[in-house]
């Protein structure tokens, strides 16, 4: 993460810089505990993620919305494994870019491409599967977003996302703070670009699909919430079933928007601080718990997907039986699927009891 302000920025002055290398041993050691264990959670999460959607696990992984996951994903495991482990370093060295000349300078612009480029590749993912879900609650019996059409949606979605990010290979770059002392920073020559950059592209592009995300997810629980019952229907028809499962999918993700929100809206808040003249939320310990969080956001996003979501899990055992047998108990395919079904007809029955006798008193009561 490239350090916001070196001399000025607005009035800013450097002392921003001097706190950071005066850091202890002992704060040091608990950021980079900190980054190795966010490396561990989201490469193992995202990783597992991956494989459950590629290799189509349980048979039901190939959806639209779970393409747009898979993608989330793998900006996720690039954005924890180059920027966390470049990041874990330069906090063990005090900010110091260790790597000089064209090979440093291009691994500092790079970092701050992949990190940028990642964020909207994730948000771009979120804010797809929101239109996902949209249409298939608002018009469930068309399927408007296909596999075929998911595809060229996320390759429109890597193509945005670094056709936005190319120009902080510009504003990024190595600057001398002292003597054989460089430090990977923006590009203080073209400061007026840099601060147009952060001060409005960027927090618009990532701002607006987050608000667009927000009024879609209200719009679908609105029309669930609204759904007029289907008359003298079990509980146990298509049309409940259905309606049930769009609502977990929904909480499912609206749980991964309000983290998403909360992660990210630190950092934002304190770029265009930086850049604004607000020192209050300039300090460099405020933007590092800012960078800290959004990468935590890219570790924590597959585990909601796995304990809110039945597919996901299964997926998951089955996999991890495969290849780790001796430490879960073995269950081929067959006999897991074979399991699941009975599980589901078991409550299907039970579901079917207990509404006939809530039936049954509710008539006479009313006799």
């Amino acid at each position: 993460m490239p350090v916001p302000s070196i001399e000025s920025v607005n009035g800013t002055s450097a002392s921003n810089i001097g706190d950071l290398l005066q850091e202890g041993d002992f704060q040091k050691g608990i950021k980079i505990t900190a980054f190795v264990f966010l490396m561990l959670l989201s490469v193992l999460g995202n990783a597992l993620l991956i494989a459950v959607v590629y290799k189509n696990a349980n048979q039901r992984m190939r959806t639209p919305s779970n393409y747009f996951i898979f993608n989330m994903a793998c900006a996720d495991v690039l954005l924890t494994a180059y920027t966390v482990p470049v990041s874990s370093v330069s906090t063990a060295y005090s900010h110091q870019w260790l790597i000089t000349g064209v090979a440093g300078e291009l691994l500092c612009r790079l970092s701050q491409f992949i990190g940028q480029m990642s964020v909207l590749v994730s948000t771009g993912s979120l804010l797809m599967t929101a239109l996902d879900r949209f249409f298939l609650v608002f018009y469930p019996l068309k399927r408007i977003i296909t596999l075929r059409i998911a595809r060229f949606l996320i390759g429109l979605i890597w193509i945005f996302a670094i056709v936005f990010t190319v120009p902080l290979f510009k504003m990024t770059t190595l600057v001398e703070f002292k003597p054989d002392f460089h430090i990977c920073t923006f590009n203080f020559g073209i400061i007026s670009y840099v601060i147009i950059y952060l001060l409005f592209c960027y927090p618009v592009l990532v701002l607006l699909p987050i608000i667009a995300i927000i009024l879609i997810y209200v719009a679908i629980g609105f029309k669930l919430k609204h759904t007029i019952a289907p008359g003298n229907q079990l509980p146990a028809s298509n049309q409940h079933r259905r309606e049930q499962m769009n609502r977990k999918i929904l909480t499912m993700l609206v749980t991964v928007v309000a983290v998403l929100i909360v992660c990210r809206f630190p950092f934002i808040l304190g770029i265009m601080a930086c850049f604004s003249g607000l020192e209050a939320f300039c300090s460099w310990n405020f933007l590092f718990l800012g960078w800290f969080l959004v990468c935590f956001n890219s570790g924590i996003n597959p585990w909601i997907y796995f304990i809110f979501n039945e597919q996901f899990r299964q997926g998951a055992k089955l996999l991890l039986q495969k290849l780790l047998p001796r430490c879960f108990k073995v269950t081929n395919e067959v006999e897991m699927l074979e399991l699941t079904g009975r599980q589901i007809k078991t409550h299907t029955s039970q579901t079917h009891e207990s509404s006939h006798a809530w039936s049954s008193r509710y008539s006479l009561g009313n006799k």
